[in-house]
């Protein structure tokens, strides 16, 4: 007796040689939905109607978020975009890096504006310095019977959202002495322009210990302030003395660029890179940077990833680890791998690990490490013919759901990383862009310059799955087959390969037997299945009896 019979179905993995797989493991399998264990169709994808408040889909899309159920955006930048780490913020605002062009600085919009395509910088510029400091009246009639207290000035710009930053510089020369019958007269430097959204300044001066203190809010268009406060009027210590803008667009100040790859942390931390230096904002304060926060790594960074204790940093060469909970006092750990990261979009979030693309496969990083997750199924050269540096990647139902464009082909694959027999499958299409909607939980994906939900519709696509080879010791010629599905329509088809050879093509109308072609014999055969219905058993032999006896 001699043929073979398959009850399960499983995944591709290129490494092993097709005659040594596992009997269930396919050298082909696109579109294969094999969670069951039986062969079943992945479901098409559904079209979407929604109304993007800021750009348009089409071919040439790269990003899309969804900011409410009412606002999405799309972009044909690659975006990064996080939402407020302050709990119930009334201005519902999102924090994006990435935008092309232009307007290559990071930004700031809300929910009320961002549909009107109004974004303002991130970050509060800091003042030129104050214009001059002048006593009134020039001379005090008491300079013979006090002594004088000498103050110095700065002041910080504070935005409509309450967003203060950092002082202007305080200088020397400014320094006046004050007598108890004079004010002080400030004159203010003229206002920055560009698009931030500034609605008042904010005056500081020094107290009888040298401490900076707040004196007055000024509206913005006000171009002097008279200062008659004594220092039992002064308010608290100046709280963003370093609250320094991230690297915006102007290269004299930011040469390796501007401030990319946002992403959020816990304790209200948002962190960025530009070039080789990572940055932290203030807790809750996601306009602020300190350079006291900044931490350099030893390669140009490609994107930043969360971890649960802290940060992945991949670079162009060997990745980072930073920790800490508190953006004053982070550590850094360079990690010992040569698993560089070669696609910047290809970088997702699972949940408890990051999964990415290196030049040797598909890496998953933890806190404790990195590993290899698809050296089991790919070579080096293997991988290569996927184009790695141009993947792509969502996270859906844990799987990772990438997209790639070679010189040959732009398709798609699922990787389930918990392994397996079914970790890898290819998709028949190709997304230039997705947002994994957890509040639905439902990935959108940009097909063919369209929004479709992926995997939603009623319909089921057409798969293929060909199984390992299969040997034997002497020649056969099988003479029956059957397939069995729960339903047949449509038809699926079944195709056998002998020796390499197309022998036979089959249409199933039906669970009975049918007949095989005669007239030769061959030690290698292949199964060959596509359709769109679920296939539950498969079987080729010799005869039928053995079918039967099966």
């Amino acid at each position: 007796m001699a043929g073979f019979k398959l009850q399960t179905f499983s995944g591709q993995a290129p490494k092993v040689y097709a005659r040594l797989l596992p009997e269930d493991m396919a050298q082909v399998a696109t579109n294969c939905r094999l969670d069951s264990g039986r062969l079943e169709p992945w479901k098409e994808n559904l079209a979407s109607s929604i109304t993007f408040a800021t750009g348009s889909i089409s071919g040439a899309t790269k990003s899309i978020f969804k900011h409410s159920s009412s606002v999405w955006i799309a972009s044909t930048s690659e975006l990064d975009i996080v939402r407020s780490p302050i709990a119930e913020d009334p201005h519902e605002r999102i924090y994006i890096t990435g935008n092309g062009g232009s307007s290559g600085f990071p930004q700031m919009t809300t929910a009320q504006i961002v549909g009107s395509s109004q974004y303002y910088r991130l970050g509060i510029p800091k003042p030129a310095d104050l214009t001059s400091v002048a006593l009134s009246p020039a001379q005090s009639n008491n300079s013979t019977t006090e002594v004088p207290q000498s103050r110095s000035y700065i002041f910080t710009y504070v935005s409509y959202y309450g967003e203060e930053g950092v002082n202007c510089d305080a200088e020397a020369s400014q320094v006046v002495d004050v007598h108890t019958d004079q004010s002080v007269i400030l004159t203010f430097p003229s206002n920055p322009s560009g698009s931030y959204n500034l609605l008042k300044k904010r005056v500081y001066r020094t107290d009888a210990g040298g401490t900076y203190r707040f004196v007055a809010d000024v509206a913005i268009s006000a171009g002097t302030f008279t200062d008659s406060g004594t220092d039992a009027t002064l308010g608290e210590e100046i709280p963003t003395s370093t609250f320094d803008a991230p690297a915006d667009d102007n290269s004299a100040d930011h040469p390796e660029g501007p401030m990319l790859g946002l992403v959020s942390l816990p304790n209200g931390i948002l962190a960025g890179f530009s070039g080789q230096t990572v940055s932290f904002s203030e807790a809750f304060q996601p306009h602020a940077y300190p350079d006291e926060y900044k931490l350099t790594v030893k390669s140009d960074i490609v994107a930043l990833a969360p971890l649960n204790t802290g940060l992945l940093v991949l670079t162009k060469e060997k990745p980072a680890i930073i920790q800490g909970l508190d953006p004053s006092s982070m550590s850094m750990m360079e990690v010992d791998s040569s698993l560089s990261c070669v696609a910047k979009r290809s970088v997702v979030d699972m949940g408890e690990f990051v999964m990415y693309s290196s030049p040797d496969g598909l890496v998953m990083a933890n806190d404790n490490g990195l590993n290899l997750i698809t050296d089991q199924t790919f070579t080096r050269d293997q991988w290569q013919e996927y184009n790695p540096s141009s993947i792509v990647a969502f996270q859906w139902e844990g799987h990772y759901v990438a997209f790639y464009s070679n010189n040959t082909e732009s398709k798609g694959f699922i990787f389930d990383p918990r392994g397996g027999k079914n970790s890898f499958v290819k998709l028949d299409f190709h997304a230039t862009a997705g947002f994994n909607d957890l509040e639905s939980d439902q990935l959108y994906l940009v097909v063919g310059g369209s929004l479709v939900k992926f995997a939603e519709s009623s319909s089921a696509s057409d798969f293929v799955w060909r199984g390992k080879k299969f040997y034997t010791p002497r020649p056969i010629n099988p003479a029956v087959a059957k397939v069995q599905c729960d339903s047949y329509s449509p038809n699926p088809t079944m195709k056998l390969y002998a020796d390499g050879l197309l022998k036979h093509t089959q249409t199933v109308t039906d669970s009975n037997t049918f007949r095989l072609p005669s007239g030769y014999k061959a030690n290698e055969f292949e199964i060959e299945l596509s359709g769109s219905v679920p296939i539950n058993e498969v079987c080729v032999y010799e005869s039928a009896e053995e079918i039967g006896a099966q």
